[in-house]
Parts: C-alpha cells; structure tokens; sequence
C-alpha cells in the first residue's frame, strides 16, 4: 500500500500542477475567489506570483515523493498542504461558495463535493505515506535526485512564468482556436437537460410541508396552501459559452450581430483597458488601421472598463475602432492576456494571441487565406 500510495500521489500532484501551470492566470482568479471568501484581498496584489508557487510547489513534491528525496521534510510538506486543501475544499463544499476548486484547472471540472472526496482520499494516502516516510527509498543517488529535483523546479517555473507571460499551451477554455463560438453557445444535440419537479407547500397548526402532483392535501381544508414553485432535481448539460453579451455604451446588445459575422473581423479584448501599456495600444490600432486599409479587415475593441475610461483612453492615443462592453470573466476566458487579440471567421476563432506576440497585418491575412 506504501509504494501505490507513493506513486499514485506523486503522479496525480505532478498532473495536477502542470495542468494549473498551463494557465496560471486561471487558477489565480480561483484563488482571489478564496482570498474574498476568506477576507484575504490584501494578497491580490501577489496573485499571480502565488498561482505559479503553489502550481510549481505541487510539481516538485510530486518529483520529490516519487524520487524518495528528504523524505522527512517532502512528506510533512505534502502533510500540510493537504490538510490545508481538504479544510479549503470542505468549506467550500459545505457552504457552496465556491462552485469550483480548479483543482484540475479549466480542464477537469470537480463539484465542490467531489473536490472535498478527492482531498479526503489523498489524505488517507498521505497519512500512509507520512507513517511510514523512513521505508520510502529510491535507486538514484542524492546527488541525481537533487540535480534531477532542481531541473524540476527551473522547468516548472519556466513554464508557469511563460504561459503567464503568453498564453496556455494548451487551451480548455471554449474559447480555443479552432471553436465556432454560435455553436458552443448551444447545447449538444440529445444531451441531458435541466429536469423540475413541482412543489407545494402547504400550512397546518404551524407545521409547513412539502407535497408533489401526486400526494398534495387538495382534500383536506385544514391544511393551507402556502406557494407552488419549481425545483431542480437533475441538472442537465450546459452551453459551453453561456455568458456571452457584447453591448455598446446605451446597452444595445450586439452579440448575434458580431458572433455571425461573415467574414473575418479582429476583437481587440481587454478586461481592464486602463492597465493596458500606451505602446501596446498605439501598436494594436496601427494594426487594426493596416488590416483595413490593406486587407479590408475591421476590428472592433471588448472591454470591461467604463465607457468614460475607454472613450477617453480612445481618444488620446486616437484609436481608429470602437470599443463595445462585455463582462471582465468573460473576456478572461477568451483570452488569458490583458489585451489579446482574436481573429474570428464566420463566427469561428482562427487565431489568437497574447499583446506580448502580436502577428503582422501580413500574418493575419494569410491566416485567414487559409
């Protein structure tokens, strides 16, 4: 049970971290979801840094139990971050605040009861794992586990620091290159839907109960009718894409319009357009004005900023396109750059990329050629 509980922790947590490192900037929205929850907002500012330490810190325990290094110290530190997630994941469950974990990122998707059981279930085996530390042993010297644990480490900070830098990887979001966005705002042919049963509620001598269709006192005067409602008894499948509305500053909703667009057109997207560097701004609307004047491509700008902010934002660095409004969550998902830029076709996401790797007016046209 040792050498299973050894290596199936080892694995799942090295799975876990890079997974989460793939898309650092998803797991530290989760993590400020926590940070309110809790009343820990003062961390916000460190976000982003604590979302590549602690994806990066599962990793190396990972390696670390499966290498048998310092088992002392790797299993009190598996011991307490376990204890810490399953205390975390508990309250979650028990109070439905947080509807996900991530634990497994936007690839995995875990009810907040079954986070809590898979916690409860590592636990167990890091209990075994940490009773018996001193019979866990590897066929590598120490000198190969350490040269073998700090490759490790480089490498998972690396990468968490890139895909925070750029973009994931690879992309779970359904926002991802290759998606007909009209399409995952619908839901799959024959797939399960929503299922209600009717309720009523009913008063006698101060005793309120509930009653289906089939037993409901409909004969006995005694008993008061209180309401009828609707209860959700089976939860059906959902829209992939389900919060999608892009309005202008009035609130006129443009959505259809822009999402069955025929042709290829480019969305500038910017959660916060106040955070955005001047220079990168200037250097996307000099973009957008080469892809019209060249290729007879037009781009429009989404945002979660106020209308005042972006007008005035627009105006001073005399940015071509307008801007439309969409929820700050929803923009995240589409891309995890703050500004990106997203090449759609016929409602179909051709390309896209992060400010920091913006293509050529060339580029994007020969993208579209094909």
């Amino acid at each position: 049970m040792l050498k299973f509980s050894k290596y199936f922790v080892g694995i799942l947590f090295i799975i876990s971290g890079l997974i989460k490192l793939n898309d650092p900037t998803g797991f530290s929205i989760k993590l400020e979801e926590y940070f309110v929850l809790f009343g820990l907002t003062f961390l916000n500012p460190l976000v982003l840094t604590l979302s590549v330490f602690i994806c990066a810190l599962e990793v190396i325990l990972g390696v670390a139990l499966l290498l048998s290094l310092r088992n002392k110290l790797t299993a009190w530190l598996l011991l307490i971050l376990i204890v810490f997630f399953t205390i975390l994941t508990g309250y979650s469950a028990i109070s439905g605040k947080v509807t996900d974990c991530g634990c497994f990122g936007d690839a995995i998707k875990l009810s907040p009861w079954q986070s809590f059981m898979k916690d409860v279930i590592l636990l167990a085996l890091i209990l075994i794992i940490f009773k018996s530390k001193e019979k866990l042993t590897s066929a590598f010297s120490e000198i190969r586990q350490l040269s073998i644990l700090l490759s490790t480490t480089l490498i998972a900070i690396l990468f968490g620091v890139f895909c925070l830098f750029y973009l994931p990887v690879v992309d779970f979001l359904p926002y991802k290159i290759g998606n007909n966005i009209p399409e995952q705002m619908k839901v799959p042919v024959g797939a399960i839907t929503d299922s209600f049963t009717t309720v009523m509620t009913y008063e006698k001598e101060g005793l309120q109960k509930e009653f289906d269709l089939k037993n409901y006192p409909w004969q006995d005067s005694t008993w008061k009718w209180l309401k009828t409602e609707n209860k959700l008894i089976r939860e059906g499948v959902k829209p992939k894409i389900k919060d999608l509305r892009i309005a202008d500053a009035d609130g006129n909703d443009y959505s259809e319009d822009f999402i069955t667009y025929a042709g290829a057109r480019l969305w500038v997207v910017s959660n916060e357009l106040e955070k955005v560097n001047p220079i990168v701004l200037a250097s996307i609307s000099a973009l957008a004005v080469q892809l019209e004047k060249e290729y007879k491509i037009s781009t429009i700008g989404l945002t979660a900023s106020s209308d005042i902010a972006t007008e005035n934002i627009r105006h001073e660095l005399n940015i071509m396109f307008s801007f439309y409004y969409c929820d700050a969550t929803t923009l995240k998902t589409m891309v995890r750059s703050n500004p990106g830029v997203l090449l759609i076709q016929n409602g179909v996401i051709i390309n896209k990329w992060a400010f920091r790797a913006l293509p050529s007016a060339k580029e994007i046209a020969t993208q579209i050629n094909k």
